[in-house]
């Protein structure tokens, strides 16, 4: 008796440890079936799996035989482009499991781009054990449970925040093979039409006998079993880019007027806070994709660190987790650290704009009209007839004399030549055909270039400059400078150490001892106006009040030039959010789609342009004529000095 009784619990030991053994064998090949089942770089992570040594070594014979690396340990040391390929296991009916999914839910392992496959039963609800994990819409976690007969139902599990309720979304259903086949007698499915989106529990499941195939939109069959792939995407932010009217807010900068607050999206005072408008149509159309509910948060500045080290503005809502995205912000070293740069959701930017300045205030136009060529060509005509002149004039004095003949003499000659260059003439002439054929040649060839020089002369006096294109011809050109009267100018003026912004700064927008040159956007444009005068501003809303305040011949004119930069800003977000990739490959359908170029189209004017070829009339003022004005008076020095010379001589 006492045999039998021996006997019979030996048969039920070896039953139990031969089914223990093949529902681990059906285990490990429903592994590899998943692991190999997107045709993935992948490596098999499991720090915390409870099974026997002899159940390692299988699993590890199992994924080698697939080109699947396998390790202990989580790896925290590898680089991030690395962690992409990891897939970390856990087997729920471990003791130490959950101790060990709350460090790694502490350590940030659930957030992406780390993968996870959760082993559980009938028995376990992953929407209660696994409620207080922090399972966000970016993490990629699934459950496979086996539900018996060799099956497994493959879930996805995941928050939207982390105080909302667990979804359960079916992946894909695991059926181990038969006969080069799979098994049709237990299939089963998953009651609803909507596998992907709806909440779901394991009480759904109910066997199926009436032989008809499960509607999955993909089966997979390898050696291992049957994968029935219910995921319309394999891309995870596609299919849960439902949020369910899950709140998102949006910080936005406001440093006109607070009226923006009533007139974000209905075009109306389009020139105050216009990248906040545009970054708003933007993030609204975002939101609405995403099925969000929008929240809007205000604040006077992007974000900067005061003198204590604490960040501002849009920056500090972001890092406070306060608020999703923000108004367009323009990149800095220090920004990137802490928060994501999501999308380049429009486009504007800062610089320099004035008015080309008149030629005659950065040239001498008087010497304009001709090239170094032909001034040496009038230079060596004009002393090739001198000296001709002079040899006639010394064979007429040889001759005959008179009045108002020349003398022969240098001098004689001298003047005579000066006032053929100046249009003048002279009271001393030649009197033979010689010297008269000589002067006639002189002074036609002077007076035909004295009228292509004096019609050169009239162009060049209204004629703009186009010598101020650089920021080095910025700070070496009459122009006053100033900037708008906004934190990121006085930020980025201050910030920029090269030594030509630093000099413009510092000599031209805020020289030692005088007050800083900040201005309001209307100040800054009437000065622009005015002439003169170089304005770093915002461009699109100081073109729109060009645009409504300039008269046509002075909008011709306009320059710009680039203080800062930068590339143009982009939407900010939080550091490592779940919703990154959402608001990217939303933000990216909008710039596709062309709602992104029209809403720029509808809130932004682009650079004035003159109609025509509109010219208005206009004096010539000093600064016009002061090398004609100069030569004046060094003239009538010259002729005081030379007037005392000859007193002088003759009193000696």
């Amino acid at each position: 008796m006492n045999l039998l009784i021996i006997i019979l619990l030996f048969s039920v030991a070896i039953n139990s440890i031969l089914s223990k053994a093949k529902d681990v064998g059906q285990t490990i090949n429903m592994m590899v079936s998943f692991l190999t089942l997107d045709n993935r770089p992948t490596s098999l992570l499991i720090p915390n799996l409870c099974w026997s040594q002899y159940e390692l070594k299988m699993l590890a014979k199992a994924v080698s035989k697939v080109g699947i690396s396998w390790a202990n340990s989580l790896q925290p040391n590898r680089m991030e482009s690395f962690l992409q390929h990891n897939v970390i296991v856990a087997d729920l009916s471990c003791n130490a499991t959950y101790q060990f999914l709350n460090t790694a839910n502490n350590q940030g392992y659930f957030k992406s781009p780390y993968r996870w496959l959760l082993l559980g039963t009938t028995d376990v609800d992953p929407s209660n054990t696994l409620q207080d994990l922090n399972m966000l819409v970016d993490s990629d976690v699934v459950v496979a449970t086996n539900v018996g007969e060799g099956n497994f139902l493959l879930t996805e599990v995941y928050k939207i925040s982390e105080k909302s309720e667990m979804i359960l979304a079916t992946r894909a259903i695991w059926r181990q093979a038969k006969n080069n086949g799979y098994d049709t007698s237990s299939h089963f499915l998953i009651k609803g039409s909507n596998h992907n989106e709806t909440n779901r529990n394991l009480s759904e499941l109910i066997n199926r006998n009436d032989g008809k195939k499960v509607n999955a939109l993909a089966k997979i069959l390898d050696n291992n079993g049957v994968m029935e792939d219910y995921r319309n995407t394999k891309v995870l932010s596609i299919r849960r880019r439902n949020l369910r009217k899950h709140p998102l807010t949006m910080a936005n900068v406001i440093t006109d007027s607070n009226e923006t607050r009533r007139h974000l999206d209905d075009r109306l005072q389009l020139h105050q806070d216009s990248i906040t408008k545009m970054s708003y149509a933007i993030v609204k159309i975002c939101f609405q994709m995403l099925n969000a509910t929008e929240n809007l948060i205000f604040t006077h500045t992007w974000g900067y660190r005061d003198k204590n080290g604490n960040w501002q503005g849009i920056i500090d809502h972001l890092l406070k987790k306060e608020a999703d995205l923000g108004t367009l912000t323009i990149f800095t070293q220090e920004r990137m650290e802490i928060i994501d740069y999501i999308a380049m959701a429009g486009s504007t930017a800062v610089r320099f704009v004035f008015r080309e300045p008149p030629l005659a205030l950065l040239s001498n136009i008087f010497t304009l009209p001709f090239t170094g060529a032909v001034w040496i060509a009038v230079s060596i005509c004009i002393l090739a007839c001198a000296l001709f002149l002079y040899i006639a004039s010394k064979w007429e004095a040889s001759v005959a004399t008179h009045p108002t003949q020349l003398g022969g003499t240098w001098a004689d000659v001298f003047i005579l030549i000066l006032g053929a260059v100046l249009q003048q003439g002279c009271t001393l002439e030649p009197r033979y055909a010689a010297g008269r054929c000589v002067t006639l040649l002189l002074f036609l060839a002077l007076t035909i270039l004295y009228s292509a020089y004096s019609a050169n002369i009239v162009v060049l006096l209204r004629a703009p400059s186009s010598s101020v294109r650089t920021l080095p011809d910025l700070l070496n050109s009459p122009l006053k400078l100033g900037a708008s009267d906004f934190e990121y100018n006085r930020y980025f003026f201050k910030k920029l150490n090269e030594p030509i912004r630093k000099a413009i700064y510092n000599k031209k927008i805020a020289p030692k001892g005088k007050k800083p040159n900040f201005y309001s956007m209307k100040e800054g444009v009437e000065k622009i106006r005015k002439g003169l005068f170089a304005f770093h501003m915002e461009l699109n809303p100081g073109y729109r009040l060009i645009q409504e305040t300039y008269q046509e011949d002075e909008k011709c004119d306009l320059v710009e030039i680039d203080y800062i930069n930068e590339i143009d800003p982009w939407i900010p977000g939080q550091k490592r959010s779940p919703f990154k990739d959402l608001f990217k490959i939303n933000f990216i359908k909008i710039r596709e789609t062309g709602i992104q170029a029209n809403n720029q189209h509808r809130l932004q004017v682009s650079r004035p342009r003159c109609s025509g070829t509109l010219s208005a009339f206009s004096s010539v003022g000093l600064t016009d004529m002061k090398p004609a004005v100069l030569a004046a008076v060094y003239g009538l020095v010259l002729a005081l000095a030379v007037l005392l010379i000859e007193i002088a001589h003759k009193q000696l």
